[in-house]
């Protein structure tokens, strides 16, 4: 075991940012919640990119072992010339709407990672496509599973080198993803019922283009991350308060096999947190 996957008590009983082996973690959802549980993690946000295969699973698991469970998803999206990644919480895992946008995405999935795949060839690095799609295991494929197969393949020593020298954007290898909007996103969480939060804004790095995404139909920020200092988490929650939307936090966990392994609840979420969250979405569920 290494550090950040041995069992004890976590620095939070909240945690509603993970991912699990339906999009990239490492992990399936029963692990993941029975690794909640022995950590004595109260809510955990199962929170897969475009995929909401992992929910049932870790609400049954959840039932059994006395975690709460949040189904959710995080919907990677284009903004200007950055990313913005809307997580979904309290979702209807069985919205005909958010359904039909997810197998959208993988499908693109699935054909951006063949074109990777193709390019890494066009270079002299060799992986095959049926080793990526295995490595997904039926999950939603993505650039993590390609830089998998390029550590297992030799090529590189890390999924992070992977990403600096062949897949990351502007690489020799780099396919841009399908363009969905955050408004795109935004549209078909609330339509599943859904509360739409911008994960890690920091990763956008501009306030005024959060500021934008609210105009858009945000309702939340996550503020606490394990990519975010304290000071950083303590300007994004005041930024929250200051637009009159939600706070959310969590650890974008991967799983204690992926590259950069956190345990889950090693982000502090105060539990003021969990209280707001839940109470607008109980709220907003009466109306």
């Amino acid at each position: 075991m290494t550090k950040n996957d041995s069992p004890g008590r976590a620095t939070s009983r909240i945690d509603l940012h993970i991912h699990t082996s339906a999009s990239d973690g490492t992990f399936d959802s029963g692990q993941a919640v029975a690794a909640a549980a022995e950590s004595e993690i109260e809510v955990l946000g199962i929170t897969d990119h475009d995929s909401v295969d992992g929910i049932a699973p870790a609400l049954a698991a959840g039932r059994r072992l006395g975690v709460t469970v949040v189904p959710g998803v995080e919907i990677n999206t284009d903004y200007g010339r950055t990313e913005a990644h809307i997580l979904g919480y309290f979702i209807d895992p069985d919205s005909t709407e958010l359904n039909r946008v997810l197998e959208d995405v993988r499908r693109l999935r699935v054909e951006r990672a063949r074109e990777i795949v193709a390019r890494l060839r066009g270079v002299g690095v060799h992986i095959e496509e049926t080793r990526v799609a295995e490595l997904a295991a039926g999950g939603s494929v993505g650039r993590p599973h390609v830089a998998r197969a390029l550590v297992e393949a030799g090529h590189v020593k890390s999924e992070a080198e992977a990403f600096a020298r062949f897949i990351g954007r502007g690489r020799a290898a780099y396919v841009p993803r399908y363009r969905l909007t955050p408004e795109d996103a935004t549209r078909a969480i609330r339509a599943a019922g859904g509360v739409p939060v911008l994960a890690h804004p920091a990763k956008v790095g501009d306030d005024m283009l959060v500021t934008g995404l609210v105009a858009q139909g945000l309702e939340g920020l996550e503020a606490f991350h394990s990519d975010h200092s304290a000071a950083r988490s303590r300007h994004y929650v005041a930024l929250a308060r200051q637009l009159g939307i939600l706070v959310t936090g969590g650890t974008d966990s991967h799983g204690p096999r992926s590259d950069r392994p956190i345990a889950l609840g090693a982000v502090a979420v105060p539990r003021w947190v969990w209280e707001e969250l839940s109470a607008y979405a109980r709220k907003n569920d009466g109306n």
